[in-house]
């Protein structure tokens, strides 16, 4: 029997893979890498939708202000920090949205 390689479809993928998330803007090609795991929790909790065809609208280059345009699974470290950095930051990010 042969192993399949995993889909990346959706955030969640990247969760459930432990993976990071690859991003490179089209416009100037700024590239960035995102804790998978972490990018998953944030779309998760503002309930936005995690297909991986949709996670560019709630995105922005950090140097052009573009949405990106190619997202892929890697196993390098993250090169970008956002959100939330401790689990009492992820408890007043829920408490700030369910205002």
């Amino acid at each position: 029997m042969f192993s399949m390689a995993p889909s990346y479809t959706r955030l969640e993928d990247f969760r459930i893979h432990a993976m990071n998330l690859g991003i490179e803007c089209g416009n100037c090609g700024h590239q960035g890498i995102v804790e998978g795991p972490k990018i998953w929790r944030w779309f998760a909790l503002h309930r936005w939708n995690g297909e991986l065809s949709k996670v560019g609208e709630h995105m922005r280059c950090s140097v052009c202000r573009r949405r990106p345009t190619s997202f892929a699974p890697t196993p390098a470290e993250p090169s970008i920090d956002f959100g939330p950095r401790s689990e009492a930051e992820w408890k007043a990010a829920v408490e700030r949205l369910r205002r």
